[in-house]
């Protein structure tokens, strides 16, 4: 009976306490309960040294790959500020040679219609230049062109009344 007053006397000892300060449980009991559970339930889910020395392997093989990544993108990343800096260069130089291009053209424009007087003039200079020279030598030619007529009429005529002789004489020679 002694033990039963005992455990009685503990436990209104207990819940008294717990009513006093506001706690379900003590810190004994607190410790006791958690290291049971914790080895109890979740004891599976905890990594063996097995799993731990695979997964630094994998990590340290994560960092290798995101250091190698990384030499990459920068290697790209160089690259491409080679590449912006030669557009950027031919851009330039296209926007300078259109720039030149449009001048040309504004120059073009305004001496198009000053050349344009200038070549109707030299046009009519060119033309009454080549009637006088046509016109000066005109009788020298005609002279020359009706004797050139005249001979060939001879010799056409000539050699119509000819030529049936001549293949005559050209078959017995050969």
């Amino acid at each position: 009976m002694r033990d039963l007053l005992t455990a009685v006397s503990s436990e209104v000892g207990r819940a008294l306490a717990r009513f006093v300060t506001g706690k379900l449980l003590t810190e004994d009991q607190i410790r006791t309960l958690s290291a049971n559970t914790v080895g109890k339930y979740l004891s599976d889910w905890l990594p063996t040294p097995a799993e731990e020395t695979a997964a630094e392997e994998r990590v340290a093989q994560a960092r290798h790959h995101i250091t190698q990544a990384n030499a990459i993108i920068g290697g790209l990343h160089d690259d491409l500020e080679r590449q912006v800096t030669h557009l950027d260069a031919l851009a330039r130089e296209i926007e300078e040679k259109k720039q030149l291009a449009e001048r040309y053209a504004v120059l073009a424009n305004t001496n198009r219609e000053a050349f344009a007087a200038l070549r109707a003039e030299m046009e009519d200079a060119l033309r009454s230049e080549l009637v006088a020279q046509a016109s000066r030598g005109r009788r020298l030619r005609q002279a020359a062109s009706f004797i050139v007529w005249l001979v060939t009429l001879i010799l056409g005529a000539a050699l119509g009344v000819y030529f049936p002789q001549l293949i005559i004489w050209a078959r017995t020679v050969v």
